[in-house]
């Protein structure tokens, strides 16, 4: 199935833990309980997840005054308002249909310094190689993944 090759390449792998993942890596003589255990402790950091969570304030720092600054009052207004919401703010790659990413990207230019400062900051998250990769995760540093997965992939 498609939807597994990452799995299924991670998992036969001959470089362990793959490349750009922070972790243990998986060996011949673990159970697929313990190679679970490890794939979904794996993290990954270098590119834009799908889906992150962000303070306002790190929204905020991000934001080139430059840019800021040539927007209309009512733009300002919004954007203030959003980075003073409380609680995390959910960003990410697959996110533009929402408030935070849509606003971001409708107000500030693609090529600018907000944006490539937006996308530092997300580069720089720490995410589960299970959400790197489009599968469950039950948080942004765990994966999800369980012997369910293992068996419809053919690892088992």
């Amino acid at each position: 199935m498609s939807y597994y090759t990452a799995l299924q390449t991670a998992w036969n792998s001959s470089i362990q833990p793959p490349t750009g993942v922070t972790g243990t890596g998986l060996s011949s003589a673990d159970t697929t309980n313990q190679k679970l255990a490890k794939v979904n402790a794996w993290t990954v950091t270098g590119s834009v997840p799908t889906s992150l969570f962000v303070t306002g304030p790190q929204i905020l720092n991000c934001i080139a005054f430059s840019e800021f600054n040539v927007l209309t009052a009512t733009q300002q207004s919004n954007v203030i308002a959003l980075c003073n919401s409380p609680g995390q703010l959910l960003g990410g790659s697959a996110n533009v249909s929402l408030m935070t990413a849509g606003m971001i990207v409708a107000y500030f230019p693609s090529s600018g310094t907000t944006i490539a400062n937006l996308t530092n900051l997300a580069k720089a998250t720490t995410v589960s190689w299970a959400q790197t990769n489009g599968y469950p995760y039950s948080s942004s540093v765990t994966g999800n993944l369980n012997t369910g997965d293992t068996a419809a992939a053919g690892l088992t």
